[in-house]
């Protein structure tokens, strides 16, 4: 291991996963308990090894996982319905952390959605 392999991100998970996964793997990870998120991941997306703990990194980092859209509510719904709450801050983080943009390409992102 060199000097800087600490400090490098992981890289993205190639395949998706959907919600719920990613918020069960989550669960298990703040409750100290990663090797049980890491095989859940493993499970439900079939992703090997690197990739599940890659994915389960990132998730730990509050990093970019990429998140399969539940089928009728987008990303762009559910911005929508953040500002429609006014939360806009909300919904510039929820898109920066699902697409991995900027906080600047993210609140672009929100503003430019047609209400």
């Amino acid at each position: 291991m060199g000097f800087f392999d600490g400090m490098r991100k992981p890289p993205v998970p190639a395949r998706p996963m959907d919600r719920p996964t990613a918020d069960e793997a989550l669960g298990l990870i703040r409750a100290q308990r990663k090797i049980e998120a890491i095989k859940l991941i493993r499970e439900r997306t079939g992703m090997g090894l690197a990739e599940a703990k890659h994915a389960a990194d990132a998730l730990e980092a509050g990093g970019y996982v990429p998140i399969q859209p539940t089928p009728g509510h987008t990303l762009a719904d559910r911005v929508r319905e953040l500002v429609a709450r006014d939360r806009v801050a909300q919904a510039v983080v929820l898109v920066s952390r699902e697409t991995g943009m900027t906080e600047d390409e993210s609140a672009r992102f929100v503003t430019s959605l047609d209400r």
